[in-house]
């Protein structure tokens, strides 16, 4: 009789663990709701420690129960999130959301640190036809695909369904360009969970991180292109290259300039090296440059990382130093994640954010194809490569947000459809990335293991 699946952790049956974990998340959500709801109104302060603890704990043990389902750890993170959210049993209220996105802030800034880590100067050239062609050819087959898709589902659209049909063209144009867009945040943590390196992950993460600054720039100018249609006495206005030139440019340079300063600071493999503490709070200066400048500090911090790592011999020693972390800021900056998403919208908007969904992965399956083949991609790149393009996270959440501050006539309607097909997607784009990469890193070891 074959011996019961176990853990290669703790040494317990999978079944046992994945029992006790479980207890023990429920038990945490217990107390810490009752702490809440019994806490003075003069407690404000040590609630927010409660919940910082809270958060770290309670999606510490959603991670590993999702391990042992065979999920990412991220799942686990997001799925206590919306758990714990004011969506659902609000042991994580509104009124403390903006609080603990002062750490989100931060603990973004590392993740973002450590993307721009893992883009090396020799891995890039190498595969920069590739990245070049599958960002070019994903961006624009999703972005007229799903613009084409919502004027079609334009009837299963609540606030769509009577709107003239400049609003539906103008509304099209925004979330098929929007829907571009991937989650260079969820990308870096399945990869570090899997702890995957090569051609196909070099890949993945290049055209993620290139197509989420492509995207940023294409949505800003159609926010602006589209602003006749959506409200007819505006006009296309030339001050939206200025705030590109800020928001985009500006990210990059200061971002770079920084990360200059600070490999400068980290020095070469032969000196001291510098405490942890160091990077910390240096990703805490790029959050408070970021925000006084108006600055992407996505886009910064990955630019900061990518020249820490390619400048100073010793940026190798400050990856590793985030990375010794990872756990712990994933684990943190999802479950807020999780926690932001606002599940109203499920209800009325659920089958035409299935159906974007579907056809979203099925323009993205189609672009990157045609342009993995066009690039001269692996197989691995051209059958798999798809799948590390589907998630979707805070930076699309920030550009669909900003179409309610642009249009309030129709914000809500489009937040609240981009709401639940981020849903879908926030949850479905790792769980498709993690069996790519499981497949790659399989048909790796039979192919050494069939070489010799």
């Amino acid at each position: 009789m074959s011996a019961p699946n176990r853990s290669r952790v703790t040494g317990l049956p999978t079944s046992l663990r994945v029992v006790s974990l479980g207890l023990t998340l429920v038990l945490v959500m217990v107390v810490t709701w009752g702490t809440m709801s019994f806490a003075a109104p003069s407690f404000e302060g040590g609630q927010l420690t409660i919940l910082t603890g809270f958060v770290l704990l309670a999606a510490t043990l959603g991670g590993g129960l999702a391990s042992a389902a065979g999920l990412p750890r991220l799942t686990g993170f997001l799925l206590v999130g919306i758990l714990a959210g004011p969506s659902v049993l609000g042991i994580l209220p509104a009124s403390a959301m903006e609080e603990l996105h002062l750490i989100d802030d931060f603990a973004l800034a590392l993740i973002a640190l450590l993307a721009g880590g893992e883009l090396k100067v020799g891995a890039m050239r190498a595969q920069a036809r590739s990245i070049l062609w599958i960002t070019l050819a994903v961006t624009a087959v999703v972005w007229i695909g799903m613009g084409g898709a919502v004027a079609v589902l334009r009837p299963t659209i609540p606030f769509l369904a009577e709107a003239a049909w400049p609003v539906t063209i103008g509304v099209a144009a925004l979330l098929g360009v929007w829907m571009a867009n991937s989650s260079p945040d969820l990308t870096v943590a399945v990869i570090e969970e899997s702890d995957s390196k090569g051609e196909f992950t070099d890949v993945v993460l290049g055209v993620t991180i290139v197509k989420d600054v492509l995207v940023i720039v294409l949505f800003t100018l159609t926010l602006s292109l589209v602003a006749p249609l959506l409200q007819p006495e505006e006009s296309f206005s030339p001050h939206v290259f200025v705030e590109l030139a800020q928001h985009v440019g500006g990210a990059a340079v200061i971002g770079a300039l920084l990360g200059w300063v600070f490999s400068l600071y980290l020095g070469n493999e032969d000196d001291k090296p510098r405490p942890p503490f160091a990077t910390f709070l240096f990703a805490y200066l790029l959050v408070v440059i970021s925000e006084r400048l108006h600055l992407e500090l996505l886009l910064a911090a990955v630019a900061a990382g990518f020249v820490i790592e390619n400048l100073s011999p010793a940026g190798d020693r400050m990856i590793r130093g985030i990375e010794a972390v990872s756990v712990i800021i994933f684990a943190f900056f999802f479950a807020i994640a999780g926690a932001d998403l606002d599940l109203s919208a499920i209800p009325e908007f659920w089958l035409a954010a299935l159906l974007l969904f579907a056809g979203r992965v099925g323009f993205t399956w189609l672009g990157a194809r045609f342009g993995s083949s066009r690039g001269g991609a692996s197989e691995s790149v051209r059958t798999l490569g798809w799948k590390g393009l589907v998630s979707q996270g805070g930076v699309s959440l920030l550009l669909i947000l900003s179409i309610e501050e642009a249009f309030p006539s129709i914000g809500d309607g489009v937040v609240s459809l981009a709401m639940a097909i981020i849903i879908v997607n926030i949850l479905g784009g790792p769980i498709l990335l993690k069996q790519a990469l499981g497949q790659v890193q399989r048909d790796a070891r039979e192919g050494a293991s069939g070489s010799s």
